[in-house]
């Protein structure tokens, strides 16, 4: 069995039988062979070109799945790069989506309204709109694939938590106090017939010879309550009204003293006017005094006259006087987008001419007449 036939390169030998003379196929592989025809089998002794044919085969083998390989890798290459095409449009797309400008223009606007917080002292607002602008940013930064490896899903996470952040800041900016700073008590003027309040932390918004006032900070309402028993033993007792959160009063020197808590900001605002001098008043009667009706008291004095804005201000006048006087002014034709309350009265005529109407428990009635396109 060892004399060649013939060689076939797909794989196989074509050997003569040496018991019968037959044609055999032998795998190159094999070691032995057995005659279809005779069942003679024998071990192959290889010869030289059974060994030259292994090793052609084998190489065949190999150079075929080699070629077969370099094809799988092309291809997989060619699709990597059609996927890394299409992501690369894709991303295209979403860097110059309109969402994307919303992003970056909602991060700006967040930036902005952080450092007005701060600047206005609200400063848990300015944490909370701090951290929105930077989970903004960092939507803004995945979305751009600056930050890589991040999901779609994180990006709107980031957006979603940032959108959050909102209602707290709103609900900070409503309900806490602006952090003041110490400041000295001026104890001259109109001040000095004030106690100084307990809180250190405040700002004096006018100090004259007719007028103080200040925001007193971390002020609760204890705290608001025994202030207002300190300016009664001061002597502001006289023709005084008082509510939870507000107190009005008199000296016998005529000076009004003014007191207002707003507990949800815990601040206090203390005010006190000097005794104005009143006269006796000549009702103008022209421009826009001519659309009120004259008070009955004619002690008083004319704050403002001009064309767009009258001001007087009437002592000597009862509750009952004001009301009356009110009422007047309704029947006068200022009954539109009116608001009517115990001691105030807003209202605008058809022209759109408004009044605001004040009285105080000093018997001092404050009336005021503008037009608003002019004055507003």
């Amino acid at each position: 069995m060892s004399e060649v036939i013939d060689k076939n390169y797909a794989g196989t030998i074509v050997l003569k039988c040496t018991n019968c003379g037959g044609h055999l196929e032998v795998d190159k592989e094999n070691d032995t062979a057995k005659c279809p025809f005779c069942g003679t089998s024998k071990l192959l002794i290889e010869s030289d070109e059974v060994v030259i044919e292994r090793i052609r085969s084998k190489t065949f083998k190999d150079v075929a799945s080699e070629k077969i390989q370099a094809n799988k890798e092309l291809e997989l290459t060619k699709l990597q790069l059609l996927n890394q095409e299409k992501i690369e449009k894709k991303l295209g797309k979403i860097r110059k989506s309109p969402l994307t400008v919303i992003i970056a223009i909602i991060t700006i606007a967040s930036f902005f309204a952080a450092i007005v917080a701060y600047q206005q002292k609200y400063l848990i607002s300015a944490i909370f709109m701090g951290c929105q602008t930077l989970l903004f940013f960092v939507a803004w930064l995945m979305r751009m694939r600056v930050i890589k490896g991040a999901g779609m899903h994180l990006h709107s996470l980031s957006s979603m938590l940032a959108i959050l952040l909102i209602i707290p800041f709103f609900m900070f900016i409503g309900v806490e106090h602006i952090s003041y700073d110490t400041y000295v008590w001026p104890d001259n003027n109109l001040s000095a017939m004030l106690p100084k309040p307990q809180s250190n932390y405040g700002e004096i918004k006018r100090d004259t010879a007719d007028e103080f006032n200040m925001m007193i900070g971390r002020v609760k309402e204890k705290d608001y309550n025994a202030y207002v028993e300190e300016c009664i033993e001061k002597g502001f007792s006289l023709n005084n009204f008082r509510t939870e959160s507000s107190y009005i009063a008199y000296n016998e020197s005529g000076a009004e003293l003014n007191i207002s808590l707003s507990p949800r900001l815990k601040e206090m605002d203390i005010s006190i006017a000097a005794h104005k001098e009143f006269y006796e008043y000549i009702w103008p009667g022209r421009g826009l005094s001519a659309l009120l009706p004259e008070p009955v008291s004619k002690l008083g004095v004319i704050n403002n006259e001009t064309e767009d804005r009258f001001r007087i201000t009437v002592a000597e006048t009862s509750i009952t006087e004001f009301n009356k006087y009110v009422n007047a002014c309704i029947e006068a034709g200022f009954t539109e987008d009116m608001f009517k309350s115990e001691h105030d009265f807003y209202s605008k005529n058809l022209d759109g001419v408004k009044i605001e109407i004040e009285y105080n428990v000093n018997d001092i009635m404050e009336i005021l007449v503008y037009i608003p396109q002019l004055l507003e």
